[in-house]
């Protein structure tokens, strides 16, 4: 009977430990941290009222991302160019989420940024 039960929690055990670390198998993270330069950026969504051609300063305006604000890049387009960069990153922080111009966002790289999805657009 002892070898019964230890065996049972010994198989239970293991399908918990083997259902744990199926679910729990970390995702890889797509988005990449980063602030807002200097001074404030605007918000867009180039998606409503209608799709935008690409992300660019004619999509509508949804407010101003404060400078310094910390946000996550969750994906990255081209669009519009500012000032030389073409990049466009959709961002999601505390306040909300959209497009902002790359040029304004300090990611640590020049433009694209490795390993950061590109916007399936």
């Amino acid at each position: 009977m002892t070898k019964r039960v230890a065996a049972a929690v010994g198989l239970t055990t293991a399908g918990i430990s083997a259902a744990l670390v199926m679910n729990a198998a970390p995702a890889m993270a797509s988005w990449q941290s980063a602030n807002i330069g200097n001074s404030a950026v605007s918000l867009r969504d180039c998606y409503h009222p209608t799709k935008a051609a690409q992300p660019s300063q004619s999509c509508t305006f949804i407010k101003y991302v404060p400078a310094g604000t910390a946000v996550h890049i969750v994906c990255q387009h081209s669009g519009q160019n500012i000032y030389g960069d073409a990049v466009w990153d959709y961002i999601s922080y505390s306040g909300g989420e959209g497009y902002v111009a790359d040029y304004y966002v300090y990611t640590g790289y020049t433009d694209w940024i490795p390993g950061v999805d590109v916007c399936s657009y």
